[in-house]
């Protein structure tokens, strides 16, 4: 029963994989939404300050 530096690598190679799989799926999320996200920050801006004139 000696093998805890074995599943302490598992541990650190899932915990690896775990965090490079989340970076990119939020990447892929951003590059995906940023272009929506931007034209309604547009528009919600040009309403508000139109609102002021």
């Amino acid at each position: 029963m000696k093998r805890v530096s074995g599943e302490k690598g598992q541990a650190a190679v899932e915990y690896l994989l775990t965090t490079m799989l989340l970076v990119t799926f939020f990447v892929g999320l951003y590059g995906f939404l940023h272009p929506a996200v931007r034209k309604m920050f547009i528009t919600g801006g040009t309403k508000i300050l139109m609102t002021y004139d």
